[in-house]
């Protein structure tokens, strides 16, 4: 046996490393949830700040913060946050996810079925409901 083997300091040695490496991990299980719950809070505290002001997009989109209304495809596979900005192209509605990009919500048997649905998203913003299913 060996008479420099030292019990004491290898198990502390041990209990050093375990407690480095659990607070590691807790401390990025917390960072992850952080950042997770300040991003799914952030739409709601930047449209209580900006409630007041509006602006128009080059092209033509009137964009108020505050009013935002949850959008389902007819199939109930796609959920969007809808602000306003929505387009018809071809037989396709599609809402405005961001400043430049545009995703599609669904697409029509005919441009006027489209414009219908449109219009109707329209409606539901303006009566401020919180949701609507295509």
């Amino acid at each position: 046996m060996n008479e420099d083997f030292d019990m004491d300091a290898l198990m502390d040695e041990m209990t050093a490393r375990i407690e480095d490496a659990v607070e590691n991990a807790v401390e990025d299980q917390v960072a992850d949830a952080v950042t997770c719950a300040v991003q799914n809070t952030l739409p709601e505290v930047m449209g209580e700040c900006f409630a007041d002001f509006e602006f128009v997009l080059p092209n033509g989109t009137i964009v108020r913060p505050r009013q935002y209304m949850k959008l389902l495809s007819p199939g109930k596979t796609k959920l969007l946050l809808c602000y306003g900005g929505l387009k018809v192209d071809g037989t396709t509605l599609m809402v405005q996810t961001r400043v430049s990009s545009w995703e599609t919500i669904a697409v029509y048997p005919s441009r006027e079925e489209a414009i219908e649905a449109l219009a109707k998203v329209k409606n539901a913003m303006e009566a401020h409901r919180e949701m609507l299913e295509l």
